[in-house]
């Protein structure tokens, strides 16, 4: 197979199923930002590809007029490795080849280095484990990035550049400082779809970028350095073709690898409040090594009201962050502490919530619901329709959905999880199983413009499968309301969308399902009326809201909940600015995302003043298609408006916070609000998440006047910092956790939940539910003193600090020998051969698992016996005392005899 690439105008009409995307630069000259994995990593893939005589590609004329490393350099860092090879300076080579050094590698342009472990993930997205000894290869693995583990063994691992050029260039964009090679000089073959138009958008776009640069020796250096003459291209097209429509789609994107949550909800840094579960609330100000002539351990250093605390790092399962209203929290006082009287208050509180919980779950168990058959056969051929790859949590909350619709219980599930993170195709999914069986399904929302947009997508994708999907809701003239309140009678509709009125009007033939979209955002009268049709059909609830992975344990077996907290595949970080507005900005903003083929929200939340923001910014971007939307238009205009918006016939959507709720466009990447200094955290949270939902780097600006107040400047520098998958949790702590929680257990427990914290009421309330369910606890009570040796995991064995105390923290929370052996297997893999240190850790984490399953409450070590305090009596085949005074076995033996013993008593 030869090279063969086809040029097409816009980046837009680059959507073409099995062509391969060679996407232009993301950046302008003057911007301190490289161009993002997406663009850099299908750029060099294709070199690769060329290379190799497989390159089937599609371009703008644009992208492919850039400067490019010639063949024969390109090939001087093309690494394929094998066993038995070497790599020397390993550190050296993967930075020279633009790669960013960091400790779990996670998405694509990364590496690692570990003692003898290498990972990274290069343009061709397989992520690759090499495993040294010495300098030489012992072993190749691809691993898993979401759980940091080896998958299988592989052959050969390929290593290629992670950017266009090696060493220094003084920008991304100006590659042509040290190479001028180009795209013909890959042997390939062109082809073009329109060839004037493809000349015209390559003018305008260079016309562009020189207007936005405003230093002449920049734009100098840019002419010369960045592209060559677009005539060079067009003389070597071969011949003009055009595309059949149905291969303008988009096909799944095999390549792409997951990103998944990097921060946990337990992590904690120094000044955090925290809450020592035997001690109370304190802050944490430090880790600190300590070592005597016998034991070497590492201590959490707590400050109380009166004093500090030391505590083993290894006991770190004893210390949680506090969540919960922080400007009334005070600290606790050691000498004395009301402590342990707030848990006991809190504990009778939690029964009392149980034992509600329990009576409604009774009454929910007992009552038999519908059993929903469906089709294995055309459930698996509706979900191979949808465009995506599912991430895990995605796919375990529809298997979860699924299971309660065929069985014989009712549902009522939540599913959770933050804006874009595919709560949707597990509503779909449902909503399938339910229609082929024979039932219908209502869908409630709470704006008609997330109506109409859901309605398009059901109907889009049920059709095809001859169900038939109806809107119903206030756009829809009085005849044609008449014409769906009658189908819906007659059982002629399958799947009815629409906001509160549906149930106002509509009478259903054989109601199976009930599915109800952002359900936080519906009223008390609303819910109660809601209510009386629930006796006998499925409910699933879905909320935005982002609920602690604590919570879905601890609510387990009584209140059904998915939490979908992965985002989807090639979810990618949000690129934020925040700056005074400047119209230079505006026009930078909006011209980028538009000649890369995407669009824009810009959001402006004053309806007096909207429309002459739109002329405004007509007059700074003239080339841009803009149109105005916001709640006080008539209905019908505003879904007009938002529907040729989301079918790209619209550049730049000027609109209030309705774009808050709802309005979902996957091409719209950047978002544009302005006054953001007006906007609660929350809320700049939520508007911040209406973008960055494909696999393009999206952009969020937050623009406000001349003048800020400390308030406002404290919120636009969170919504900056705070990024990444997990940060509604940290940015809208008190919204989203503390007054939801009331919601969902369906009682305020916000008082108790201050008091002790809310990891720490979740895991009583978690304990409650086990003892109430007859489950037993495994919750490890026993202490050990006397400890030798070193309990300390080396720095050069994990130089992470937040990875090593995530380590302490799962090794002290470990409650089975057969999690210590996963364990065992699990750091061998991503961190090399276990050191002593961390074996004499396990040691004593496993001699701990065992006493506390045989029911001891305490050891000591002595030098030449061990000291075993125990309430039941002991079988112990080894030389010993009992004491039956003091309930104290005196055992003459080690440690590794002791844990010998007492595993032959499990």
């Amino acid at each position: 197979m030869g090279n063969e690439i086809l040029i097409v105008p816009t980046e837009k009409d680059c959507k073409i199923n099995g062509y391969f995307h060679i996407p232009s630069y993301d950046v302008f000259p003057f911007e301190d930002i490289p161009n993002s994995w997406y663009i850099r990593s299908h750029r060099i893939y294709a070199l690769y590809l060329a290379l190799n005589k497989k390159l089937k590609g599609v371009a703008t004329l644009y992208s492919l007029t850039r400067y490019v490393m010639p063949p024969e350099e390109f090939k001087k860092y093309i690494f394929n490795f094998q066993r038995g090879d070497t790599i020397n300076s390993p550190e050296h080579l993967f930075s020279q080849l633009g790669y960013e050094r960091v400790f779990n590698v996670r998405e694509g342009g990364q590496f690692s280095i570990r003692g003898e472990i290498i990972d990274y993930i290069g343009p061709d997205e397989i992520p690759i484990r090499i495993e040294l000894f010495g300098n030489m290869i012992e072993d190749i693995r691809q691993f898993d990035p979401s759980t940091q583990r080896s998958i299988k063994k592989i052959d050969t691992a390929l290593l290629l550049p992670a950017k266009e050029y090696i060493g220094n260039i003084t920008h991304e964009t100006m590659i042509g400082e040290k190479y001028k090679g180009t795209i013909l000089d890959y042997d390939v073959k062109l082809l073009i779809t329109n060839k004037k138009k493809a000349i015209e958008e390559f003018v305008k776009k260079e016309r562009e970028i020189r207007e936005l640069i405003i230093d002449l020796d920049l734009r100098h250096k840019y002419v010369t350095n960045s592209g060559f003459d677009y005539q060079k291209i067009i003389k070597n097209v071969s011949k003009t073709i055009s595309i059949p429509a149905e291969k303008q789609l988009k096909e799944k994107k095999e390549r792409e690898i997951p990103t998944v949550p990097v921060i946990s909800e337990e992590d904690f840094e120094i000044g955090d409040i925290v809450v020592h579960k035997k001690y109370g609330i304190a802050k944490f100000s430090g880790i600190r090594k300590v070592k005597n002539e016998k034991l070497e351990r590492e201590y959490l250093i707590l400050e109380y009201k009166d004093s500090k605390l030391y505590v083993p790092i290894d006991r770190l399962d004893l210390v949680q962050k506090y969540v919960g209203i922080k400007d009334a929290v005070k600290l606790d006082n050691l000498k004395k502490s009301n402590w342990q009287k707030r848990v006991k208050k809190a504990r009778k509180e939690i029964e009392k919530v149980v034992k509600e919980l329990l009576k409604l779950n009774a009454i929910r168990q007992t009552t038999k619901g519908l059993i929903i058959e469906g089709d294995s056969e055309l459930e698996k051929e509706f979900a191979e329709t949808f465009p995506h790859i599912e991430t895990e949590d995605q796919l375990k909350a529809i298997e979860e959905v699924l299971e309660d619709l065929s069985s014989e219980k009712n549902m009522d599930r939540l599913v959770a999880g933050d804006a874009g993170y595919g709560k949707t195709e597990v509503a779909m999914r449902a909503a399938f199983k339910v229609a082929i069986s024979g039932k219908q399904v209502a869908i409630l929302v709470p704006t008609t413009v997330l109506a109409r947009q859901h309605y398009e997508n059901f109907k889009e994708r049920f059709e095809k499968f001859g169900l038939r999907v109806e809107l119903y809701d206030s756009s829809l003239t009085n005849k044609q309301k008449e014409k769906v309140i009658n189908d819906v009678r007659k059982g002629l509709t399958d799947v009815v969308i629409g906001t509160h009125g549906i149930f106002k009007s509509l009478k259903f033939a054989d109601l199976g399902l009930l599915i109800i979209d952002e359900e936080q955002k519906f009223g008390v009268v609303q819910k109660e009326a809601l209510k009386k049709i629930r006796v006998n059909i499925n409910i699933l609830s879905m909320s935005a809201t982002p609920i602690p992975r604590t919570l879905h344990m601890a609510l387990s077996g009584l209140k059904d909940i998915s939490v979908i907290k992965t985002p989807p595949f090639g979810r990618k970080q949000i690129q934020i600015i925040v700056s005074k507005f400047d119209k230079r900005l505006v026009r930078q903003a909006i011209l980028r995302e538009i000649n890369r083929g995407g669009q824009v929200l810009y959001v402006h939340n004053r309806v007096l003043d909207i429309d002459e923001t739109a002329t405004k910014l007509n007059e700074i971007v003239p080339e841009a298609t803009i149109a105005v939307a916001h709640g006080q238009m008539s209905k019908r205009a505003m879904e007009s408006t938002v529907q040729a918006f989301y079918h790209g016939k619209i550049d730049v959507l000027v609109a209030t916070t309705i774009v808050e709720n709802g309005i979902d466009i996957p091409n719209a990447n950047t978002i544009i609000v302005d006054d953001a200094h007006r906007y609660g955290l929350s809320q700049l949270y939520q508007l911040r998440g209406r973008v960055g939902r494909s696999d393009k780097r999206a952009f969020a600006y937050f623009l406000y006047p001349n003048k800020l107040n400390k308030i406002a400047e404290e919120r636009l520098k969170a919504i900056k910092e705070i990024v990444g998958p997990g940060s509604g949790f940290q940015i809208a702590l008190r919204d989203m956790e503390i007054r939801g929680i009331g919601n969902i257990l369906g009682l305020e427990q916000h008082g108790f939940i201050n008091d002790i914290g809310l990891h720490y009421y979740f895991e009583i309330l978690n304990e409650i539910l086990d003892k109430t369910q007859g489950k037993i606890s495994k919750k490890i009570e026993t202490e050990i003193e006397g400890m030798k040796g070193s309990l300390v995991i080396p720095e050069d064995y994990v130089y992470n600090p937040i990875e090593r105390i995530r380590l302490y923290r799962r090794i002290a929370s470990i409650s089975s020998i057969n999690e210590i052996e996963e364990l065992k297997r699990e750091l061998k893999d991503r961190f090399g051969e276990i050191p002593f240190n961390v074996e004499n850790l396990l040691k004593y984490t496993k001699l701990r698992i065992l006493a506390s399953g045989l029911g001891i409450k305490k050891i000591i070590i002595k030098d030449e016996s061990i000291l075993i305090y125990t309430d039941k009596k002991l079988e112990i085949n080894l030389p010993h005392i009992y004491n039956e005074k003091d309930n104290v076995y005196i055992i003459f033996c080690n440690e590794e005899q002791l844990i010998k013993e007492l595993f032959k008593g499990e």
